[in-house]
């Protein structure tokens, strides 16, 4: 054998090993696994329509006690405090419902959702309720703990996922929000995110080997409770992406699209069930949309259009259009549509960047108060990247009440709730007054830091006719620790628990700090300073 072959032959022996497993390494990274039999039930058009759903509940007492009714001031105490909150994600809307007790300790509420979707019984926990159905919740007061006394049923879909939640949540769903591995920097991020995968495909091939939870589950219960399972993995795994953006912005070497590109690109092999999924309509939540807007789904925030085209046609403007580089609206969606489609492979048309785009058309609305025809050409350019039938008819739905409301200037006569009384009794020592209203909680550090930043203006402002009322349902004795060192001026107003809860319903707000301005009328006010509040006569 001559030294050409005997070299050749070595030359294979010794590169075989490397070349086989690199072999082995693309094709373990090709192996990601699909979730089998989904959807394994049909969507039915009709089943994504709104309706009412009941609410309904009571309070188990010991056996000495039956028959007694409950004490009024316990009554005093729950009822205002327990709500159930609509979160309308697609349009970024937010309905609050108080849940009023009667004396023998049941309760029944009929609550309208926009599609069937996750609601939080606050502050008992998350509940499940499709049009049509009833949902149970059971408070037992001889039970050794809250969470033993705590139960959900009810008819229907509503009652098979919600039954099922807690226990799926706490086996499948269960993270460590100690772990603070952003702080360690972007490898140990991107480490973590790794392993994150790892365990969500994991999940998936137990999915499809069949979770014992989910046996006895008709088909569309068993499709809402998997997607709402990845869906919260894909949330977490966004969420330390945003924990992690401070470490992206303090090392200015590092390419920020590279990193967004390289973290996110597990996202296109699985989108069928993460993103590019209409089971997540009816199975994501808030959190979840809001997540993925601003973390994977970023260009469309990344720069935003910069003219918009008049309904009418004008010379002077078109003159101009031909001079300067304009970005209109419907270009600059599209854009963004097209920057996920080249940069991680997504679908040009993936369901949950469609309801993302409606996110951003809906929450942008309010600061277009009286520019009807600017909402109405991004309107019109954000449904042409939509294409989802249910998502356009969402929308239509909604732009439709939008006009309404705000073109038509629709007032309707409503008798005074219980929250615009305790509201009343509030400002009353303040009438005549610029009204500066900040609802905030001790646990609320943006609360807290609100507070400071306003407290150079609350000084400079002490001898014009402006007040400013800080109000919260934490005790003076908890918010001194607070106030006090900090010299933090103004109206320290303490409610109840209760009464809280009814001003949430009349301003309809779940998150702090919550602000609102009224002039020296009384009237509510949207967009203005307290400056210009001031000079107004």
């Amino acid at each position: 054998m001559n030294k050409t072959i005997i070299l050749s032959l070595l030359v294979a022996l010794l590169l075989m090993p490397i070349g086989v497993e690199a072999k082995k390494k693309v094709k373990k990274e090709q192996e990601v696994p699909q979730l089998l039999n989904f959807p394994s039930a049909e969507l039915d058009e009709y089943r994504l329509h709104g309706g009412n759903v009941v609410i309904q509940g009571r309070i188990v007492i010991p056996e000495e006690a039956r028959g007694e009714q409950i004490p009024k001031e316990i009554l005093e105490q729950i009822n205002g405090s327990t709500e159930v909150i609509v979160r309308d994600y697609i349009v970024r809307k937010e309905k609050i419902s108080l849940i009023e007790f009667k004396p023998d300790g049941t309760f029944s509420l009929d609550v309208h959702v926009p599609y069937p979707m996750f609601l939080l019984v606050y502050p008992m926990g998350m509940v499940y309720a499709c049009p049509g159905d009833t949902v149970n919740v059971t408070i037992d007061t001889t039970k050794p703990s809250k969470k033993e006394g705590l139960s959900f049923d009810g008819t229907g879909v509503s009652g098979e996922v919600t039954r099922r939640l807690q226990q799926v949540d706490d086996k499948y769903y269960n993270p460590d929000w100690s772990n603070k591995v952003y702080e360690k920097g972007l490898d140990s991020l991107m480490m973590w995110k790794d392993e994150q995968v790892a365990q969500m495909d994991e999940l998936v091939r137990q999915m499809n080997n069949g979770l014992p939870e989910l046996e006895g589950c008709s088909p569309l219960a068993s499709d809402i409770l998997r997607t709402h399972i990845l869906s919260q993995r894909l949330e977490y795994i966004c969420d330390y992406y945003m924990r992690g953006e401070n470490k992206l912005l303090e090392d200015s070497t590092i390419d920020r699209d590279a990193y967004w590109k390289q973290y996110f690109s597990f996202v296109t092999p699985r989108a069928k069930y993460l993103t590019d999924n209409p089971l997540l309509l009816i199975a994501g939540d808030e959190f979840f949309f809001n997540r993925i807007e601003y973390y994977l789904f970023r260009p469309m925030h990344a720069g935003g259009a910069l003219d918009y085209i008049p309904f009418e046609y004008d010379p002077v403007i078109a003159e101009s259009l031909a001079k300067e580089k304009h970005v209109f609206r419907r270009e600059s969606r599209r854009n963004a549509m097209n920057i996920m489609h080249e940069t991680l492979n997504l679908s040009p048309s993936d369901f949950s960047a469609q309801v993302c785009e409606l996110r951003d058309f809906f929450s942008s609305i309010k600061w277009h108060e009286d520019q009807h025809d600017i909402v109405a050409d991004d309107f019109a350019a954000t449904m042409a990247v939509v294409t989802h039938p249910e998502l356009i008819r969402r929308a239509v739905l909604t732009y439709r009440d939008y006009v309404k409301e705000s073109e038509i200037k629709v007032v309707e006569d409503r008798p005074m709730t219980k929250g615009d009384s305790i509201f009343q009794r509030i400002i009353e020592p303040y009438k005549g007054n610029v009204l500066y209203v900040d609802f905030w909680e001790m646990s609320c550090g943006p609360c807290r830091g609100k507070m400071l930043q306003m407290r150079d203006e609350v000084e400079a402002n002490k001898d014009k006719p402006v007040k400013y009322l800080y109000i919260t349902d934490d005790t003076p004795e908890h918010c001194k620790s607070f106030l006090e060192p900090n010299n933090i001026k103004g109206e320290h107003i303490h409610i109840s628990r209760s009464e809280w809860g009814y001003l949430q319903q009349k301003f309809n707000f779940s998150g702090v700090p919550f602000i609102v301005l009224y002039d020296k009328q009384g009237n509510r006010r949207e967009n203005v300073t307290v400056d210009q509040l001031l000079e107004e006569e």
